[in-house]
């Protein structure tokens, strides 16, 4: 079954997102075109499992992603 690509309330579709790092509820997203926005969902859980549902990279996987 495909994800949806609209999570309510926020204003862009899962297409347009790259990468995503969260702490707590407050989520940092880098879009596709190199931007970087914030987003405070109502919801954490249910938006991280979004994101991760339609593919969207969780930063904190990535191999290397903090540097010391």
């Amino acid at each position: 079954m495909p994800a949806n690509n609209r999570y309510p309330g926020f204003e862009y579709p899962a297409k347009e997102l790259l990468k995503f790092l969260a702490a707590l509820d407050f989520f940092t997203i880098m879009l596709v075109d190199g931007r970087i926005i914030h987003f405070t969902p109502d919801d954490a859980n249910s938006f991280r499992h979004w994101l991760l549902l339609n593919k969207v990279t969780d930063m904190r996987n990535e191999k290397d992603w903090i540097i010391s």
